[in-house]
Order: C-alpha cells, then sequence, then structure tokens
C-alpha cells in the first residue's frame, strides 16, 4: 500500500509557497529531447537550463543505463524534472507525436530554418542531436521542421547547452509576445510533482515516513 505523504508539516510555509510558485510556472506545452550526446555533462548542463527556463518534461534517447549527473553541473536542477529514456529516437518521436508535439530539430542542414523565422505555434518538442554529428538521420527524417541558430562569428558551432538555452528563451518569448497562453501541467501531475518536490524539501524524508506509517 502506497504511503500516505505527511512530510507538508516539516516543511516552512515560505517554502511551501516558493514550491507552489515553481511548479504554477512549469510549462506542458514545451519540451526538450538530448539525442545520442557522447558526454555526459553536456546532458547535465542542459538540464539544468531546462529547469531554470521551467520545461519540466526532458526526454533523453538512446540511454541504456539512466544518467547520473554530476551535482557540481546540475546544482541539483535534475531533482525537480521528469526525465524520460528512450532506446531509439522513432520511439521517442512517434511518443511526442501521439501526444500532439510538433517536433522541431537543431540542424546544419541546408533547408533548416534561422531560428527567427521559425512558427513555434502550439506543443513543441526541442530535439538537439549529439555534439559530433548533430541531428542523426532519423531524427531529420522524423521531424516536422528544422531550425537553426544563425551565427556571424568565426565561430560557427555552440555548446550544445549554450543552443539549448538561446533556443528555448527564443521560443518562450515568441509564445508570450504573441500571448499565447502555456499549457499547464495536468491536475493530477501537478499534485504528483508537489508531493515528490515536498519529499525532496525534507531531510531524511524515508526515515520520518516510515515512523510515521509506524505510527498509523
Amino acid at each position: 500500500m502506497k504511503r500516505k505523504n505527511n512530510l507538508e508539516q516539516f516543511i516552512l510555509s515560505k517554502r511551501k509557497k516558493r514550491l507552489q510558485e515553481v511548479l504554477d510556472k512549469r510549462t506542458a506545452s514545451l519540451t526538450l529531447v538530448v539525442d545520442s550526446f557522447h558526454k555526459d555533462h553536456n546532458i547535465d548542463a542542459v538540464l539544468r537550463t531546462c529547469e531554470a527556463f521551467g520545461i519540466q518534461y526532458v526526454h533523453v534517447i538512446p540511454q541504456s543505463e539512466k544518467v547520473k549527473p554530476f551535482q557540481d553541473i546540475t546544482q541539483g536542477a535534475d531533482r525537480w524534472l521528469t526525465i524520460h529514456y528512450y532506446e531509439t529516437a522513432e520511439e521517442c518521436i512517434r511518443l511526442l507525436k501521439e501526444e500532439g508535439f510538433k517536433i522541431l530539430a537543431g540542424s546544419f542542414e541546408e533547408g533548416s530554418v534561422p531560428l527567427r523565422d521559425c512558427d513555434f505555434t502550439g506543443k513543441i518538442a526541442l530535439i538537439f542531436g549529439n555534439e559530433v554529428n548533430g541531428a542523426s538521420e532519423t531524427v531529420i527524417r522524423m521531424a516536422d521542421g528544422l531550425f537553426v541558430i544563425p551565427l556571424v562569428g568565426f565561430s560557427q558551432s555552440l555548446n550544445v547547452s549554450v543552443a539549448a538555452g538561446i533556443t528555448i528563451h527564443h521560443v518562450r518569448q515568441w509564445k508570450e509576445n504573441r500571448k499565447e497562453k502555456a499549457e499547464a501541467l495536468p491536475e493530477n501531475e501537478n499534485r504528483q510533482l508537489m508531493e515528490r518536490w515536498i519529499n525532496k524539501s525534507v531531510k531524511h524524508a524515508d526515515t520520518i515516513l516510515d515512523v510515521l506509517s509506524e505510527d498509523e
């Protein structure tokens, strides 16, 4: 039987208010996919970027084992995210499309649209390919569109976490300028996240819950 969460009594009202404020700004209409990254620390940096910009769901492909984030890079950001793992890009993209997401992939391929000229109406999933080869053939084939961040310096590439930060900020600003209301997280997901976040905010949460369960 699932233990009832009674940990709310162990956090300050100020802390609970802060959790709720952050949760209220989470969006279900923008998500991010990292595909076949070579270096775990780049995934960590992207996780931190996503959390800072209010993205709750991050998708990682392919991963035979779950990523173990480095706390000195994520600064604990991964603790507040919902991370999904997939074996293949096909599986990830298919499921996102079934959920109504338009798939847009960062790519230097000919025909990629400058970020400033893209249409980000509706539910958007942004895909970033690995640091060496960029978007895979599968992603390019299945994506609804390709975008590129125009660069004007001698450097013609960006660290993937920087590219993700620029893109996420641009998309959110694009939607705000058009007064497109962000889709809130489902109510049941909202409640579950609040419970999870409260647990993460209380030291020795599992031990306390065990004691409370015994008392019941």
